[in-house]
């Protein structure tokens, strides 16, 4: 992916940057700079307008573009400005309530769950709902997902329990026979927004529906926030949803012409699954009378071709468009001059089968990556379908050529993945064969394949499962595991060699031990304890080929993703993290990569239309372009919203068939020089010929179209002389890492030791839970909520510090549950002598767990401080708990935190205080001590020249390992090739 470089603002971007009163609608077409223009216009708003960065609000729709967004702000402003909010609707709604929620009735310290964790709360909960139609008796978990669905939607369109059952109520006329149906449904959603506040379980829906509850109810609230927002942008707002829609029209009413900036595209409105409503950007004009109105139209991305195809194709989406319905118009310019004459920048290409489709485009990428013009990571591959992407990873894969899958439902699905995710499984059940079957043939036991086959065999002829004859099998070839009842099954056995006996009886005791240890051992833990007595760790974190490098990035992405959950629930065991996984499975909720991902690694991106949004590639393959994969069959929602009940203005036109049609144009608007469209007559092994999507044409017309189908025959001949010599394999990560933000952890890390910092964050190598990481987690985030009751005017006592205590433990990682409850007991000792010793009702506390950004050349440097008190006039104490054992006063004196924290609080956008008005304080709980000293504004100085000496070694890739005594405790220490 090539990054545009930053362009001076045309005439029309400057008008959308210095419009500062009253309300606007920036339509900003693909690769126009809508996001150069709301970051220029923050910029705009607090340098020449003298705007606080705490009055601007900024909404988006997705992370990465909130992050993208944030991270042009910090480039572009002089200091990081953190008080600046900048978040999705999701993050906003989450950070209010977690200041106010109390004001509803609700406990701020909420937990947010995914949407499998919600369908295994419901599962949980079941029967304690009122159901007859919705949980059949022969199937009660038939409707569990479209429950929460349903649910989900109900808050997208901003309808209450209350309201959906006095609807039902009410319902006349040939409705009637459906009325006890959604008597029943309005009765559960009221039950499941009741037991979601009394587990204090939220799910993301449920964000902007609490944020409405409380705005609409709390007017003091609401105008506490509408005074404090003087200008609010919202980006992407054709995404947003009813229930979103209003939570901007009751923070900026529209009879008060607000300062409000929205920008967006009905063009590329491709999230109606999730419930984004295009009718929101539609009505704006109408809501917002008195709205001036901009259109972009220069594209600083894409050739003209490409525009002028992506164009001819959207015009099809008319009358239901923003082009129509105010009279503008959004063809688009490129600003790109044309340096060589190419006829076909769009071209379509039709193959018989999909596997030589899939050829082709790995020909084509071979072709252009030879050129030394392009690098893999230039090219992306975009499939209507995760289920699509198979066929194209073959080829790829057969070719040499470097690829990575991105966005929901890849991680999973992978490979070495998938052996990890069986062994757990198996855990949770040794019955299932399938799963053993999968453990047994991981490459790391390297078991003869016909030894293996043998013991299969014996399953079968035994009826047994396969891990019940690998015990029988075990017990007759070493007598310390036979057992009585094995005596019937002599007569069964095969021959195996005597290797494959070694290798099956140490997989045999690996297996007992980790199934002894069910009870008292988490997930994690038990993954972990498998990687590393199966040399898969080592193998890990020394790769020696790109294959073994990706396969070290997805595990590791893996073990984080079981360890977050681990942290996040009380039930931490293998049968609690089965169930989360296979219900991720159903929903493809898996991400693989992420942003930084992306530009971390030389190879070829394999992600869906709807991830690619917002990305951009100098090469796109758009595939799988036939009648019902690009276009889908419509898919209806399983329980859907009445029609009466839906408060979105539909369209004229099939809304299914205009928003596949957006999404075929975001999947062409991506490409900077090249697009390449492909189709086959036959997928899947299917005998059915496919027709070519209607949207092929509709992009590049009829006669281009027959001429690319009469020349199928040809370029079958041609696929047979591909050239299949693989490509050479090189490295996924890039000679220097383009990384820029660092958190403090990082920076000390790499301090401590190069190589651990390789293992830790840019490789990624899983680590066993450690129980003094939980222990000093516990005790900080007690201390948070404690302090967070003394910013908000209240007197918490000590049992209140301890009841938060209790509620936030997290018990994992600990060497035994004695071992556990003695720490627990240690807390509770420690938290009782820092009460009485420290706290005062004389604390002037101003912040808690305040996290900073600070900017260093181009280097952002973030971190979080526990405490921020008031002290002496207008000086301030800077404040850190700590759990270990005190250092010597001159590893204090010499602390790379206390350094980072001054550089923090001198930060104009935090507290913008000079040296000797910083008191650096770490309260040492084990001691206790409590221990303050100060810095000069030399240290600041030198500091900044310390992180910008670590950053740049770090982009070099020098990871050089620092040996010493530390290395006796490093968690990598049996990887590492330097620990002797």
């Amino acid at each position: 992916m090539r990054l545009l470089e930053k362009s001076p603002l045309n005439e029309e971007q400057k008008k959308g940057v210095k419009h500062s009163l009253g309300p606007l609608l920036i339509i900003a077409g693909a690769g126009t700079g809508k996001t150069s223009v709301i970051t220029e216009k923050m910029n705009y708003l607090i340098s020449k307008k003298n705007v606080k960065p705490h009055e601007i609000l900024a909404l988006t729709f997705t992370e990465k573009a909130s992050a993208e967004m944030e991270d042009r702000v910090d480039k572009a402003l002089p200091y990081g400005y953190f008080q600046m909010w900048i978040s999705t609707f999701h993050a906003f709604a989450d950070r209010i309530l977690r200041e106010e929620a109390s004001q509803i009735g609700l406990n701020s310290s909420y937990k947010l769950m995914t949407e499998a964790e919600t369908i295994l709360f419901l599962r949980k909960n079941l029967f304690l709902f009122k159901l007859k139609y919705f949980r059949p008796l022969g199937n009660p978990h038939k409707f569990l997902e479209a429950l929460v669905e349903h649910f989900s939607r109900l808050k997208d369109e901003d309808i209450s329990p209350e309201s959906y059952f006095s609807w039902a109520k009410n319902m006349k006329g040939r409705e009637v026979l459906e009325k006890e149906k959604y008597k029943e449904l309005a009765g559960a959603y009221k039950r499941y927004q009741d037991l979601k506040v009394r587990e204090n379980s939220f799910d993301f829906s449920d964000l902007i529906y609490y944020l409405l509850i409380l705005f609409r109810s709390r007017k003091n609230i609401l105008y506490k926030y509408q005074k404090q927002f003087k200008h609010i942008l919202i980006d992407e707002f054709q995404d947003t949803n009813i229930a979103q829609y209003a939570l901007i029209k009751l923070l900026c009413p529209p009879r008060k012409n607000p300062n409000l900036t929205i920008v967006g595209d009905d063009s590329q409105a491709i999230y109606k699954f999730r419930g984004a409503s295009i009718s929101n950007i539609l009505t704006f004009k109408r809501d917002y009378p008195d709205a001036k109105q901009i259109t972009l139209q220069k594209n600083y991305r894409s050739r003209q071709q490409i525009l002028d195809s992506a164009y001819k194709l959207i015009k099809y989406n008319d009358p239901d468009t923003l082009e129509v319905q105010l009279g503008i118009s959004k063809e688009l310019i490129s600003q790109i001059k044309e340096t060589e004459k190419t006829e076909n920048r769009v071209r379509f290409s039709s193959t018989l089968r999909v596997e030589e489709e899939a050829d082709y485009v790995a020909g084509q990428i071979k072709k252009l990556v030879s050129g030394k013009k392009y690098k893999f990571s230039d090219v992306a591959i975009l499939v209507r379908a995760n289920n699509h992407a198979d066929p194209f990873a073959r080829a790829l894969s057969q070719n040499g050529i470097p690829f990575q899958f991105l966005g929901p439902g890849m991680l999973f699905k992978q490979p070495e993945v998938k052996d990890m995710v069986a062994y757990l499984t198996f855990l949770s059940d040794i019955d299932d064969s399938v799963s053993f079957y999968r453990v047994l043939s991981m490459d790391v036991f390297d078991l003869d394949k016909k030894d293996l086959a043998s013991l299969v065999s014996l399953a079968h002829r035994t009826k047994l499962s396969v891990f019940q004859a690998l015990e029988i099998l075990i017990g007759f070839h070493d007598r310390q595991f036979f057992q009585d009842e094995f005596s019937v099954y002599e007569k069964y056995l095969p021959q195996l060699k005597k290797i494959s006996y070694k290798k099956l009886v140490s997989l045999y005791q690996l297996v007992h031990d980790h199934l002894g240890s069910l009870k008292k051992e988490s997930a994690g833990q038990l993954l972990y304890f498998f990687l590393d007595k199966t040399g898969y760790l080592e193998k890990l974190a020394n790769f020696k080929t790109p294959k073994e490098e990706k396969l070290s990035l997805n595990i590791s992405k893996f073990f984080d993703k079981v360890k977050r959950y681990e942290l996040e629930h009380e039930d931490s065991s293998v049968f609690a993290v089965v169930d989360y996984i296979k219900m991720s499975l159903e929903l493809g909720e898996s991400p693989l990569a992420t942003y930084e991902d992306l530009l971390l690694y030389n190879a070829v991106n394999i992600l869906t239309v709807h991830s690619a949004k917002g990305l951009e590639f100098p090469v796109v393959f758009l595939v799988n372009l036939t009648q019902e994969r690009f276009p889908t069959r419509e898919q209806k929602e399983k329980i859907p919203i009445p029609n009466s009940l839906i408060k979105e203005i539909l369209p004229t036109n099939n809304p299914h068939l205009l928003e596949e049609r957006r999404l075929f144009y975001v999947g062409l608007t991506r490409a900077m020089d090249h697009v390449y469209l492909t189709a086959a007559q036959f997928y899947a092994g299917g005998k059915r010929e496919r027709r070519i999507s209607p949207f092929i044409v509709e992009t590049l017309g009829e006669e281009k179209i027959s001429k690319a189908l009469s020349l199928r025959e040809d370029q079958k001949k041609q696929l047979a002389m591909f050239d299949y010599q693989k490509t050479p394999e090189a490295s996924l990560l890039k000679e220097e890492l383009p990384i820029t933000s660092f958190s403090f952890s990082q920076l000390e890390t790499y301090m401590l030791c190069p190589l651990r910092y390789k293992y830790q964050y840019v490789l990624r190598v899983p680590t066993p839970p450690i129980g003094a990481a939980s222990f000093g987690s516990s005790i900080h985030k007690a201390l948070q909520d404690f302090y967070q009751d003394v910013v908000n005017k209240k007197s918490p006592s000590l049992k209140n510090l301890l009841s938060s205590y209790y509620a936030s433990w997290i018990p994992v990682g600990y060497l035994s549950r004695a071992h556990e409850n003695r720490m627990k007991r240690e807390g509770e000792k420690m938290l009782g002598t820092y009460f009485k010793t420290f706290h005062s009702k004389r604390n002037k506390v101003i912040d808690v767990e305040k996290l900073f950004k600070i900017k260093i050349d181009d280097v952002i440097v973030t971190g979080k401080i526990d405490r921020v008190d008031s002290v002496r006039g207008d000086e301030i104490e800077i404040i850190d708990y700590k759990t270990g054992r005190k250092p010597d006063e001159k590893k204090l004196r010499d602390s790379l935190q206390l350094s980072i924290y001054l550089l923090a609080a001198s930060d104009k956008s935090l507290y913008g205080k000079q040296a000797h008005k910083v008191h650096l304080t770490f309260y040492y709980l084990q001691e206790p001590t409590k221990i303050t000293m100060q810095k000069t504004e030399r240290d600041v100085s030198n500091v900044k020249e310390k992180v910008k000496e670590i950053v740049g070694q770090i982009q070099k890739q020098e990871f050089t390992p620092h040996v010493g005594p530390w290395c006796d405790f490093c968690p990598f220490r049996m990887v590492c090739e330097a620990w002797q």
